[in-house]
């Protein structure tokens, strides 16, 4: 009984070992073409696993180095794709060496992503309120939206599945604990957790 079940998990790895070295390849030349046909600036070494999903009237830049899991790549974002939606004038910045899981950024005006910054599966980064505030003016569409720019990183962690919202600026090195809202900014080499989210201690 043993031996089989030893035998089932050297073929299971075995089996994603080499659908790995397949597919990557393929995901990321694939996602060299379709982002090459948004008009997005890509830097060498962009590393993908799955599929993105991008939608760009404005910038989208991503620098060197970056690695992006879209879908079943990782277990933590539920399947959810990468996804980015870039309004007219806005920009995505996403800086040297970060990595990405499962993420949804919804920007129309400004999100920039510093270097070596990591952010967890599920999460969402939104730079709108998509809506107006006050009932009457959205029922008819009156008005102006807000919005804000973002800021993340440089070195920071996003835990996974928190929300980062409008007019944001995260500092070097800090760390947002998973499932947290951050609704204000965060100084450098903090950790802050919570809904919405608060100081814990700081990172050393």
């Amino acid at each position: 009984m043993n031996c089989i079940r030893t035998f089932g998990r050297i073929r299971s790895l075995l089996h994603r070992g080499i659908r790995r070295v397949i597919s990557v390849p393929i995901s990321t030349m694939w996602a060299y073409l379709y982002l090459y046909s948004w008009g997005c600036e890509v830097g060498p070494g962009l590393w993908v696993c799955g599929r993105l999903r991008v939608v760009v009237h404005g910038r989208l830049h991503i620098g060197s180095l970056v690695s992006i899991r879209s879908g079943y790549s990782n277990i933590v974002g539920a399947n959810q794709p990468f996804a980015a939606l870039v309004g007219p004038g806005a920009e995505l910045d996403i800086g040297d060496g970060c990595g990405l899981s499962n993420i949804h950024i919804v920007t129309l005006k400004s999100v920039r992503v510093l270097p070596e910054t990591f952010i967890g599966g599920g999460t969402r980064i939104y730079d709108t309120d998509f809506h107006q505030l006050d009932p009457e003016s959205r029922i008819f569409c009156r008005g102006s939206v807000p919005d804000a720019a973002i800021v993340i990183g440089p070195r920071a962690f996003i835990g996974g599945h928190c929300t980062i919202l409008k007019g944001v600026t995260i500092g070097e090195g800090a760390v947002i604990g998973a499932g947290s809202v951050v609704t204000r900014d965060i100084p450098p080499y903090e950790i802050w957790a919570g809904v919405p989210a608060h100081h814990l201690r700081k990172v050393r």
